[in-house]
């Protein structure tokens, strides 16, 4: 007898193989054709036209102890509006914290590493210093925005040693706080409390061994601790000092894309750990000849802005980072054995430049933002989270970026009249865009149910809307910004948005020259049965299940749903429209007069 739920043992080896081949494809596609990290890292100019911006005189909650909150809210359009009406989700960022991130400066030559030497060649000792320099740019535009009550400190502990070359007093001053260890200038708000709450990018730097900051002084003029330099003002020094060093672009970009991560660090509670910045001059220069000039130009004020919001959404830009191991065509009860293969290839890439490489090109567009995982090591939190199927699913984020995150982005293909039968994922989608009041929670895992249903037991608003004739899909309308005096701001692209930039499927030859590692190939997969648990319990919690489908309602991986023993999921795996999954158990009593 057929297994209701359990993929047949060849099917799934082949889901395995699968995710095996596609990652192997994707690395041999990378490597026939040439890598640019430059072209990658300046998508930063450019990215995400349509992520929304602080706007000035934005409300901030700060009645919580250990951060400082904005929120704002995301508009949709499920269809024609005149159809189905729109409806709103909220969205979160965190603008300050309870503690600045710790950036350990270590020996170790295990993090040698960190900052892709291989890429930026000598320039890569520089990203630790730019680390801290964007971090410092920043705290400065963050404090400039009204509401937050900024009041900047300035503690100096011992100096550390990096030569910052000739400089006026102001940037000597700079360049000393923001490189000293634990301490430098600080942008901070306080909370309701009154305790102070430091900028998403405020860093604390510990190092192993002291170093010194030797600097030649334009004028004659002693040294003294003064108000922390503008965002302006700071720009300059950063470009000042990368002149002097003649550091290229694709080095100071990624140094900006690292501290665009920051917040995610922040999130996880972690510290960035990086080398002790060894900086080699060329010894081939000539004598007093002036090293290249830097052609760096900072990104305008606008996409600065959009990229500072985007990083203070540190639960947005994790989401973005696992997408690249969402496939869409994947189903719940095999989605374990897809990442099993993915993880199997993945593992066996001990290389961090060709582990880049490989996940970049997943989804490109996504470039720099893995460039800033990998030199902070965010990188590692995102792969395990992707080898256990739980991640964040932020589907707002997904809309601003163009990102496929979730089978839910899909369009529902219009079905002709007559139509017998829907097929479980378009009935999850149905019934969010329709939005009842059992409904206003997305899935919690990307991956679509498997199977379809009769139209005969889909509830009525699934059959009207399903043969209706009209489009459905989760379009992206405007997103709304609260400020202090109550004001609305809406912020909204051009023509609403459907995120469905494809992932990078690469097409996969059954080559004999690759020899797939079978050893991790289980149909008895807990990712898979977990995910699929879930989905059904979200599918069928309120009205039960369908007399047809008693098979899937009995199966073991499903019949433990009314457990005592069920509980909330914890921690950070859970959707950013809120909600408990303890609330979806099947329930005995249904609104479906043929369930079970």
């Amino acid at each position: 007898m057929d297994d209701a739920i359990r993929p047949k043992e060849q099917a799934a080896r082949e889901v395995y193989a699968e995710g095996y081949q596609t990652w192997s494809t994707l690395h041999d596609a990378a490597f026939k054709q040439a890598f640019s990290s430059e072209y990658y890292l300046r998508q930063l100019y450019t990215a995400f036209p349509n992520h929304p911006i602080f706007p000035p005189d934005l409300a901030v909650d700060k009645s919580i102890t250990n951060v400082a909150l904005v929120n704002g809210t995301t508009t949709w359009l499920p269809a024609e509006e005149e159809y189905l009406p729109s409806f709103e989700t909220e969205a979160i960022f965190h603008v300050a914290w309870v503690k600045p991130t710790k950036i350990i400066l270590t020996t170790d030559t295990q993090y040698f590493l960190t900052t892709l030497p291989e890429l930026f060649g000598p320039n890569s000792h520089h990203i630790p210093i730019l680390i801290q320099a964007w971090a410092f740019i920043l705290s400065a535009r963050w404090a400039e925005l009204d509401g937050l009550d900024k009041s900047p400190q300035l503690s100096v502990g011992d100096p550390i040693t990096i030569d910052i070359a000739t400089v006026s007093k102001n940037a000597a001053n700079w360049w000393t706080a923001i490189l000293s260890v634990d301490g430098c200038w600080d942008a901070t708000t306080r909370n309701a409390k009154g305790n102070i709450l430091h900028s998403p990018w405020s860093t604390v730097l510990k190092s192993e061994r002291p170093i010194l900051v030797p600097y030649n002084i334009t004028a004659d003029i002693s040294l003294s601790h003064s108000a922390p330099p503008s965002f302006s003002a700071s720009c300059q020094y950063m470009a000042d000092y990368c002149n002097a060093f003649g550091i290229s672009d694709e080095t100071i970009l990624a140094a900006l894309a690292a501290a665009i991560l920051i917040p995610a660090i922040k999130y996880d509670d972690r510290p960035i750990i990086l080398p002790i910045p060894e900086i080699i001059h060329d010894n081939n220069m000539k004598e007093n000849e002036p090293p290249k000039a830097s052609t760096f130009s900072i990104p305008d004020i606008l996409q600065l802005d959009r990229l500072l919001t985007l990083s203070c959404n540190a639960r947005g830009v994790k989401s973005l980072l696992t997408s690249v191991f969402f496939k869409p065509g994947v189903p719940c009860n095999m989605c374990g054995l897809w990442l099993r293969g993915s993880f199997s290839y993945l593992s066996s890439i001990k290389d961090p430049h060709i582990l880049l490489r490989i996940l970049i090109n997943r989804d490109p567009d996504l470039g720099f933002l893995w460039f800033g995982a990998f030199i902070t090591g965010a990188y590692h939190k995102s792969l395990r989270e992707g080898r256990a199927g739980w991640w964040i699913i932020d589907l707002a984020a997904a809309a601003w970026t163009g990102t496929l995150m979730s089978f839910v982005q899909t369009p529902v293909p219009r079905l002709e009249p007559g139509t017998e039968s829907i097929s479980h994922a378009d009935e999850c989608r149905l019934l969010f865009l329709c939005h009842d009041m059992n409904y206003t929670i997305p899935p919690l895992f990307p991956f679509p149910p498997f199977g379809s249903s009769s139209m005969s037991d889909a509830n009525l608003e699934i059959r009207e809307h399903s043969i209706c004739g009209k489009d459905h899909g989760l379009k992206y309308a405007y997103f709304t910004w609260v400020c202090t005096n109550g004001t609305e701001i809406r912020q909204e692209p051009e023509t609403p948005v459907v995120a469905i930039r494809p992932k990078r499927e690469p097409t996969l030859t059954h080559s004999q020259d690759l020899e797939i590692d079978y050893d991790d190939c289980d149909s008895e997969d807990e990712t898979s049965e977990m995910v699929t648990r879930n989905m059904f319990t979200w599918l069928r919690g309120e009205d039960g299940f369908p007399v047809a489908e008693r098979a899937i309602r009995e199966h073991e991986w499903i019949d433990n749903l009314d457990s005592d023993d069920d509980s909330p999921i914890d921690g950070d795996v859970h959707s950013t429209f809120g909600g408990n999954l303890h609330g979806w158990l099947l329930k005995t009593s249904t609104q479906r007069s043929n369930s079970i």
